[in-house]
């Protein structure tokens, strides 16, 4: 059975125990990024011209809302310009970084906000951020790192 089938197997707490433990393995990807930077991270809204920050904090307080189970520090807000930018091309991440970022936004979505997010989408963005090699073998050890007792 390969990875990907015993994920879809597991019953919804187990699956998002690995939804967190895969997005905690992916944050440090935008951590490195943000930190490794020596300006700001800023771009131009191209619709009204408006310059925005990046709010360096939001995929580390969106884990703790997803986690959590409710938004805890407004993210649902803090993320609709970035987003938004993000989607528009206003705002650029290289890959790795970008599906980091939008994993940890789809798990804060599924379990913060209760919005019907793909199981797969949140599992294929998270593991995204690493080389192909690793994909097969971080999953398993995911879904191998789980509470059993969880249902």
């Amino acid at each position: 059975m390969t990875p990907r089938q015993l994920f879809l197997q597991l019953g919804a707490d187990r699956r998002r125990q690995v939804h967190l433990a895969l997005c905690e393995d992916a944050l440090p990807t935008w951590i490195d990024y943000v930190r490794g930077r020596r300006t700001p991270l800023r771009y131009r809204d191209s619709v009204v011209g408006m310059r925005h920050h990046v709010d360096v904090e939001l995929p580390a307080d969106a884990l703790r809302s997803a986690r959590a189970g409710m938004d805890l520090a407004d993210i649902g807000n803090r993320y609709l310009e970035p987003i938004t930018a993000l989607q528009d091309d206003d705002l650029t991440f290289p890959d790795p970084v970008e599906f980091a970022y939008y994993a940890i936004y789809n798990c804060f979505s599924k379990y913060a906000r209760g919005d019907d997010i793909s199981d797969w989408l949140i599992v294929n963005q998270a593991l995204s951020v690493h080389h192909h090699s690793e994909v097969a073998s971080r999953l398993t050890r995911a879904i191998a790192d789980i509470d059993p007792t969880a249902g």
